[in-house]
């Protein structure tokens, strides 16, 4: 990595020899000198390191609905998958666990995806998603500046279909995008903490500033945004460090269209604990109180992630007053929805709430 924002400086682009002079490849190679890499498949990824950039073919759909968990409601998500891994290094991530590698990889036929995309938002609107996503097993925009995909896949959505497409990032690498035509179905989506977590745990992500201050161009820009919570992690003065980030949201986004707002306590993968306190021996967040949850993740009890929401939920109403955001929790139970917001929607309705504000979005220039 070159900056604090985990832009990808400084890798090493292995490039198999079908993708030579693909559009991908040529939109790498003005930033990268590419290697040669023979055909590989997943499992030979945990040969590569963090210093690899990985052009691969990927066999499968580019299109995948949200892992959800038994237990807890989800939103249905769709994802947009075109690579896998991240360089921005929070010790909280659970793909440092679940990928079983250090490499970012890049799928080198993602024009077949987005063959793949095209067919499916040309179904009837009842007959398929409406809100799709690319930052589910990478970040969104990490790459994007040297390889080009979010332009392919605005131009795409914006051509009128009844569907939203969401781009999660940490970093504020959207400038690039700004000047497209969007008609209002690209969310601009921010994972956002409290600052000394952003400042602690995050310390390749954009300062929580430098987000926030992306948000606000992007909204100048008629772009809806989003913002994630997740996750939420108890911390000396959480309460008072997670009211200052609502606080700001509230001076940077007044005004702005802001789409959907996610809650997510933190939960963990049983194994990542080793794995992240073997690299960061001083971080504290492991420390705190686990339970086992219902999906086999390590998740705070119970009354604890209540009283988070609840905080969380509160402050944001009062950072952004008469806004249509919809305010959401991320894998959660029904019990804690009902102790959080009264009411449980279920998997269905939280999934309905969602598509509504997304089919709003996508209609506001019809």
């Amino acid at each position: 990595m070159s900056g604090p924002s985990g832009d990808g400086g400084g890798l090493r682009l292995r490039l198999e020899r079908e993708f030579a002079g693909t559009e991908l490849a040529r939109n790498l190679e003005r930033t990268f000198e590419a290697e040669p890499l023979e055909p590989i498949g997943p499992a030979d990824y945990g040969r590569y390191g963090r210093r690899d950039l990985l052009v691969t073919r990927h066999k499968g759909s580019f299109i995948k609905p949200c892992p959800a968990t038994l237990n807890y409601n989800c939103c249905n998500l769709t994802i947009f998958h075109f690579g896998l891994g991240c360089t921005i290094g929070c010790r909280y991530c659970i793909l440092e666990a679940y990928l079983g590698t250090e490499a970012l990889v890049l799928f080198g036929n993602v024009e077949e995806g987005l063959l793949e995309l095209t067919e499916t938002l040309a179904k009837p609107s009842g007959a398929r998603p409406k809100r799709f996503c690319t930052g589910e097993f990478t970040d969104s925009l990490l790459l994007d500046k040297r390889s080009g995909l979010a332009e392919s896949l605005v131009r795409i959505f914006a051509e009128g279909r009844e569907a939203v497409l969401e781009l999660k990032t940490k970093t504020d690498h959207i400038d690039h995008l700004l000047h497209l035509e969007h008609g209002g179905r690209t969310v601009f989506s921010f994972s956002v903490n409290s600052p000394s977590i952003c400042a602690g745990e995050e310390k390749g992500a954009a300062p929580l500033k430098a987000r926030l201050a992306a948000a606000r161009r992007a909204a100048e820009k008629g772009f809806p945004v989003g913002l994630h919570f997740d996750p939420l992690i108890i911390h000396p003065g959480w309460e008072d460090g997670y009211a200052e980030t609502c606080r700001m949201i509230g001076e940077y986004l007044d005004g702005a269209e802001v789409a959907w707002i996610s809650l997510g306590c933190f939960r963990y993968l049983p194994s990542l604990k080793s794995v992240m306190l073997a690299r960061h021996p001083d971080t504290s967040i492991y420390d705190g109180e686990f339970i086992v949850g219902g999906d086999g993740k390590m998740r705070y009890p119970r009354p604890l992630r209540t009283r988070m929401y609840r905080h969380l939920a509160g402050e944001l109403r009062r950072a952004l007053p008469g806004s249509q955001a919809v305010i959401y929790m991320c894998m959660e139970s029904p019990r804690v929805w009902l102790d959080v917001f009264g009411r449980d929607p279920a998997t269905e309705g939280l999934a309905a709430m969602l598509d509504e504000r997304a089919l709003s979005l996508a209609g506001r220039s019809s």
